[in-house]
């Protein structure tokens, strides 16, 4: 009879760090068949401990929920493992990258697409961006494709523009910019929807290399401690993979489906029709893999210059930023999801983008009002005092990429100046108003760890050593809930995620240092010594003290 009562595995001897509401820290915890089973001292849970009982002895190390961030690409970064990777530190400058390009072309051999990301102008030597005729002397036969680290401009060479068929007469689509030289012609940059000029004409890839790609995604999250996260561009393909990968027995990360609709594209306004049509509601699915909300595209890029913004920005066509989505689509989108019971996620990122987004989701609640729906804005960068007052009034969530402060701050700085960049990520006024907000680096759009963002939330430093908007630092243990328990917030999983309680889904990591008693810059350092999913470990740098009772 005692087994029936006793738990699966118990963790002692540790600082637990609980993420309840009274931010409590404990020894031990307890896990029975998936879920929290108890937490207290150690002397209490070893009193659940039966004869089939493993026993870990934490040794004084410090535990967290697992990690939930609320906004990332596993698809694109899938899609990128197998592409060149154009990121520093291997990359500092435009010989790199040609060289590089060179090389996988003559792998390739002649006519087949070369291609690439994670480029960034400000990152490389020259400090400016590779041009269509460089790219051509890399790969005179070859068609060049590579997405910047933004993922909201792209470099193309001669023959992709020619394949694409841009030339010196091709108009800029709604919502993008071809870049021309001073006799118009294209110089090979691509922004926002004018990318879409070039991707529809490149073979796209199968489920199967996209399945492996996942792989290797997912176990990067687990090495970084993430256990849950929201997937901001679920589309066709990706969804396949993850559900294939789920009955092959592949479970390390719980995904929320952000579904992604491109209305320029005739089956993206169909997309949404279809969802609302089969009575799919925010939450269908189940622990593993869900429909969360409609992605939808608003403004553009801060780094890249063109978020929607009130006054000219600095960086990329420095104008007011193009919308991706125009706004009587996006109206359209959001009342028709609101109406049906799906919830929506809206890229914004500019001050008139939060505004154009924050109007739409308001007139939908005029027509239909919803309590607690939590829609959910993506980004949410440059957010000033009038936006957050209409934030807070709507109910609405942000995902703000409070990530991007490190590795990103410095072109954020650069675009926004000064007086805007006080008000990047502004985290402590939205916990002084009461808006619950989670915490993302929309990987793989800057590419590194939760405690890499932590550090720049409580920080606010760039990877240059920039301090920006420092009146927006917030305290570590918020840091730890923003990835935590606000993440679950995001998802309307509160209940079942985000914190170490008796009854919740048991997604928990152990790391290599006590970081709430060391100074922040132990965050950079931090490494994650075991994440455990559902009670199962799907990660581990090194065997802990581990024993089983018999």
């Amino acid at each position: 009879m005692k087994d029936l009562f006793s738990a699966d595995r118990i963790l002692i001897n540790g600082k637990i760090v609980t993420v309840d509401r009274s931010d409590s820290i404990v020894e031990a915890v307890a896990i029975k068949e998936g879920k929290f089973l108890a937490t207290g001292s150690t002397p209490e849970i070893m009193n659940l401990v039966g004869d089939r009982t493993e026993v870990i002895n934490l040794k004084r190390k410090t535990v967290l929920p697992g990690i939930i961030d609320s906004h990332t690409h596993p698809g694109l970064a899938a899609s990128l493992v197998t592409e060149i990777n154009c990121r520093r530190p291997e990359v500092r400058s435009i010989r790199d990258i040609l060289r590089m390009v060179k090389k996988r072309a003559d792998e390739l051999g002649p006519g087949q697409w070369v291609r690439g990301g994670n480029f960034n102008d400000s990152k490389l030597s020259e400090n400016r961006h590779i041009t269509r005729w460089e790219l051509d002397a890399a790969a005179p036969d070859n068609p060049v494709f590579i997405l910047s680290d933004t993922g909201h401009q792209c470099l193309v060479n001669s023959k992709a523009l020619e394949l694409a068929g841009i030339d010196r007469l091709t108009q800029d689509p709604p919502g993008g910019k071809i870049d021309r030289d001073p006799n118009q012609e294209p110089t090979g940059l691509l922004y926002e929807t004018a990318t879409a000029l070039a991707t529809r004409v490149i073979p796209p890839y199968t489920v199967e290399e996209l399945k492996e790609g996942f792989k290797a995604v997912l176990d990067q999250f687990s090495e970084w401690g993430i256990t849950s996260t929201h997937d901001a561009s679920g589309y066709n393909l990706a969804i396949r993979a993850y559900q294939q990968l789920l009955k092959e027995g592949v479970k390390k990360v719980r995904v929320n489906l952000m579904v992604s609709v491109f209305p320029r594209q005739p089956e993206g306004v169909n997309l949404n029709e279809a969802m609302t049509h089969l009575g799919i509601e925010s939450g269908f699915g189940d622990d593993w893999l869900k429909v969360m909300t409609l992605k939808i595209m608003g403004d553009g890029s801060g780094a890249g210059g063109t978020a929607g913004v009130y006054e000219p920005q600095n960086r990329g066509p420095k104008g007011l930023g193009l919308m991706m989505t125009e706004p009587d689509i996006i109206e359209h989108l959001v009342l028709k999801a609101h109406q049906s019971g799906l919830r929506c996620s809206i890229h914004s990122i500019g001050d008139r983008g939060i505004d154009l987004a924050l109007d739409c989701i308001e007139k939908a609640q005029k027509v239909k009002p919803i309590a607690d729906m939590r829609h959910r804005l993506e980004h949410n960068s440059c957010c000033t005092p009038k936006q957050l007052k209409r934030i807070k009034e709507l109910g609405v969530t942000p995902s703000s990429s409070i990530g991007y402060m490190y590795g990103l701050g410095d072109q954020y700085y650069e675009n926004f100046g000064l007086e805007r960049s006080r008000w990047l990520h502004p985290h402590k006024t939205m916990l002084e108003m009461g808006i619950i907000a989670g915490g993302n680096n929309d990987c793989p759009i800057t590419f590194y760890g939760p405690f890499v963002q932590m550090y720049a939330a409580v920080t606010r430093k760039t990877d240059s050593g920039r301090v920006i908007g420092p009146e927006e630092a917030i305290g570590l243990m918020e840091a730890i809930r923003l990835y935590t328990w606000n993440g679950a917030y995001l998802a309307k999983e509160e209940d079942r995620l985000g914190s170490i309680e008796p009854g919740k889904l048991a997604d928990l990591i152990v790391i290599d240092r006590d970081i709430l008693s060391l100074p922040p810059e132990e965050l950079l350092e931090t490494k994650v010594l075991m994440t455990i999913v559902n009670g199962k470990t799907v990660y581990q740098r090194y065997r802990l003290d581990v024993r089983r009772e018999a």
